[in-house]
């Protein structure tokens, strides 16, 4: 009886202390973006009294998450080849101790460590591992970081269609980030919304650049560094769209949260931000004096593409400040450097700058030569892009093969005898039985099949779900691209709406599906078809709509499929897609995409 009392003591003290340890590295999941550190101090003395802990599953996964946060930790100090090193080394103890749920987050780490290098090659193909395992051991909160980082990637080298599609699903998914059993680490909410204001700033699409901006600095987590970032992004765009005062106050609000960045280089990335605010604000001396502090940093620390930009920053303050000789001087030190690292996105806006200067003096053909240097650089960086996303593409492939291989190879998988370890005298009944079995069972198929209806009568008998679902399943299995119209019929009489639904079957090609997909929702599935070609489809459709709608406003939804989707999810983004052009039809209403 006291041993029972004693026992349950224990488990009544041990239930709060739990509790209190997963509440401990919540908090301090949050501290690691904001207050980097003042979060390293904790993480050093949580690693201290962990040493001293004995080794159970439990602790197994306080110590991988810690491990986990320290990596994160790393990367906001700028600590990024300590990044990469501990997050190797953290995904590897994660499959020796069989936690595969926390393998994506440290493929997260080292990919945003290869960003932080702009080594794109090595990134790409860890982000899509990452999101893989994401999906596949149901962890929102790698799959949201993974879908940011690659979101940023695609708005960084102008692919936006992908870009759009990773960032709109992580902003929908992430009210489910804490859904999970096990807390592990996971991005500010205002990191993914900022993250969709540049990318909707890259397309010059400000204004709503600036309602994204300040969605994430409205969110709760937006507090010490993740708000000096915040701060100074949105600064930026309020100058650019036209809000200089606001501007001011926001560039003001990120200065005076200069101090809670605690890393040197971190600290050295701000300054140069704030240097081409204030250049492009006419400030001329503040600008030159933020990037000399930046630049001496970036010497410092060896950083070879931050310094070559630093550079470039400086030499447009020497074009402002009208000491030409000395800004071209610098100018060709930074091609010379982009040329030698391969930069050709950065020689893209190098020979631009200097394109731009020699048509202002007056000097068309130098002004024409750096211009076709500009086109040829462009040509460049899209030729190692898609050189780079064909190879990931290529390894997707092989690894599919190798996995079907695998699975084909008779000597790879064992056999049921084998598995059931008999003698030959069981082996031989059990296989006798067996073929008696079998030839039952294809006597009894055999003799319904006879009364059966053709194979093609029965797929026509699908439900119409049934058979969206199956060529979702086949476009994800062909790897071929898939796209979904969603179009309201609300305004549409009843009556007429099967008059309609003819109309649009017969513009149709004979592989895409059409249906009601609820009292409301038209549903079109076009496999084989791309964006731009379902764009094409719409405003083909458009005119059919107009005629029964009776209206000019024909508003059509379009999602492309992407692996992870579900039917479901492809609506609804679709459902997105379509809210989304109401917002910019009807500028009287506060409808975002984000909502």
């Amino acid at each position: 009886m006291d041993f029972r009392v004693l026992a349950l003591s224990l488990l009544l003290w041990l239930v709060p202390l739990w509790a209190c340890a997963n509440e401990q590295l919540d908090k301090l999941t949050s501290e690691v973006y904001q207050y980097p550190t003042k979060a390293l101090a904790q993480i050093t003395a949580l690693e201290k009294l962990q040493s001293t802990q004995s080794t159970d599953n439990k602790n197994d996964i306080d110590r991988l998450r810690l491990s986990l946060l320290k990596c994160q930790n790393l990367l906001q100090l700028g600590e990024n080849e300590a990044a990469i090193n501990l997050a190797q080394m953290g995904e590897a103890n994660a499959k020796q101790l069989k936690l595969d749920q926390a393998r994506p987050y440290f493929l997260n780490c080292q990919a945003d460590a290869y960003l932080n290098y702009d080594n794109i090659k090595d990134a790409l193909p860890i982000l899509d591992s990452a999101i893989t395992l994401a999906r596949r051991y149901q962890q929102p909160q790698a799959l949201i970081d993974a879908l940011r980082l690659r979101g940023q990637l695609d708005t960084n080298t102008e692919n936006f269609s992908s870009a759009i599609e990773d960032l709109r699903i992580a902003i929908d998914i992430y009210p489910d980030i804490h859904t999970q059993t096990q807390n592990w680490v996971w991005p500010p909410e205002g990191y993914v919304y900022a993250a969709m204001g540049n990318l909707l700033y890259a397309t010059e699409d400000l204004p709503q650049a600036m309602y994204y901006a300040k969605l994430a600095l409205k969110s709760a987590d937006a507090q010490g560094k993740v708000r000096h970032i915040l701060l100074r992004n949105a600064a930026r765009i309020a100058l650019d769209n036209g809000e200089r005062e606001y501007s001011d106050q926001l560039e003001k609000q990120a200065k005076t949260l200069l101090p809670e960045i605690g890393s040197p280089l971190e600290l050295a990335y701000s300054y140069a931000i704030l240097a081409s605010i204030s250049l492009d604000k006419g400030k001329i001396d503040t600008a030159e004096e933020y990037i000399s502090i930046a630049m001496n940093t970036f010497k410092q620390q060896k950083q070879q593409v931050a310094m070559m930009r630093s550079t470039r920053l400086l030499a447009q303050v020497r074009f402002a400040q009208h000491r030409d000789e000395a800004a071209l001087t610098l100018m060709h030190s930074v091609i010379e450097q982009g040329e030698t690292l391969k930069q050709y996105t950065d020689l893209k806006w190098f020979y631009g700058i200097l394109s731009d200067y020699y048509h202002t003096q007056d000097n068309d053909k130098l002004a024409y030569a750096f211009l076709q240097k500009r086109f040829d650089a462009a040509e460049l960086a899209n030729e190692s892009i898609n050189n780079m996303r064909i190879l990931q593409f290529k390894a997707r492939l092989n690894q599919q093969g190798l996995q079907q291989l695998s699975a084909d190879d008779p000597q790879s998988n064992p056999t049921l005898l084998d598995e059931l370890n008999v003698d030959w005298a069981f082996s031989t009944l059990f296989l006798v039985s067996m073929t008696l079995l079998g030839g039952a069972i294809w006597y009894f198929i055999d003799k319904q099949n006879k009364h059966a209806p053709s194979p093609d009568t029965k797929s026509k008998r699908l439900a119409p779900i049934q058979q969206l679902e199956l060529t979702l399943h086949s476009a994800k299995q062909g790897a071929y691209p898939l796209t979904l119209l969603l179009f309201n019929a609300s305004q549409i009489r009843q009556v007429d709406l099967p008059t309609l639904i003819d109309k649009l079957q017969d513009k149709l090609r004979e592989q895409d599906i059409l249906l009601r997909y609820s009292m409301d929702e038209i549903v079109i599935v076009l496999p084989y078809t791309s964006a731009r070609g379902a764009q094409r489809v719409v405003n083909q459709l458009t005119p059919t709509i107009q005629t029964s709608q009776g209206s000019s406003k024909v508003n059509i939804g379009i999602a492309v499929m992407q692996q992870f989707d579900t039917l479901d999810s492809l609506v609804k983004r679709a459902n997105i897609n379509q809210l989304s052009k109401l917002k910019v039809t009807d500028t009287q209403s506060d409808y975002s995409p984000a909502k």
